[in-house]
């Protein structure tokens, strides 16, 4: 998100105005900080067919400049509003962090206990002990030697955390990261989409017809929806119907005149 920001700001501002800054630090509405109109990025597009329709004579340079106004105003709003609607603030993003194992050693061992505080029925590290342990398994995580591909980009966090899930201590056998595994695989299931509140409203839409529009919250509609969303019954493209089934529906739609 912080990219998405400082990569909109740099269309209109100025590189030094952006360097080493927060996004909430970055002062894009200071005209001090801002691009003249005639290097504003726009598009080449937009660029190339404004240049040639003001060398046609098609447009004045006032209108050239009354569009580059324009054009700032749009980018400076977008900006606004990207800041005030992203959750930049967030303080579970910002110590989910830790996950990647790019910035571990930017972390520290402080974002980890963060989802213990959070998920306490989830995360049952309360005690010192336990949190000494976490302690000692984010050092261990942050010296370690772990060999990065060519391109970055293409790291496999998931894949990454499931192996070390399974990484043994050598002298007592159990798992040299096993709390901090924990932490890390609920890190990367917490839902980043309202995709799932979505899908439960769709259900209860596709029960609670016009035609059973009395089901009660508390009693029939809740057991239907417990019943579906438990998972319980085998997915309908991989039911195998029994062959008598199949005989007696192709006795029945057999048409007898071929």
């Amino acid at each position: 998100m912080t990219k998405f920001i400082k990569k909109l700001c740099a269309r209109f501002m100025k590189p030094s105005a952006l360097q080493g800054r927060q996004v909430h630090d970055i002062l894009y509405k200071d005209p001090l900080n801002q691009l003249p109109g005639e290097k504003l990025n726009v598009g080449f597009t937009t660029r190339a067919t404004l240049n040639r329709l003001l060398e046609a004579g098609d447009i004045t340079p006032q209108e050239v400049q009354l569009f580059q106004q324009a054009a700032l105003a749009f980018l400076v709003r977008a900006v606004e509003y990207g800041i005030n609607k992203l959750p930049l603030k967030e303080a579970l993003l910002r110590h989910t962090r830790f996950v990647d194992v790019q910035q571990r050693t930017e972390c520290g061992v402080e974002d980890a206990l963060y989802f213990i505080d959070r998920f306490q029925e989830l995360l049952p590290f309360h005690g010192p002990e336990e949190q000494d342990k976490v302690c000692e398994e984010f050092l261990e995580y942050q010296l370690m030697d772990i060999p990065m591909p060519q391109d970055p980009t293409t790291f496999n966090v998931e894949e990454f955390w499931g192996s070390m899930s399974s990484i043994k201590c050598k002298v007592t056998g159990l798992s040299q990261f096993g709390r901090l595994t924990k932490i890390a695989q609920l890190v990367l299931v917490l839902p980043h989409s309202n995709a799932d509140a979505e899908r439960v409203f769709s259900m209860v839409g596709l029960n609670k017809t016009k035609t059973r529009n009395s089901l009660a919250l508390d009693g029939t509609l809740s057991s239907i929806m417990t019943v579906k969303m438990a998972g319980l019954e085998p997915n309908c493209f991989r039911w195998e119907p029994p062959t008598p089934v199949l005989k007696a529906s192709k006795t029945a739609t057999y048409n007898k005149k071929h």
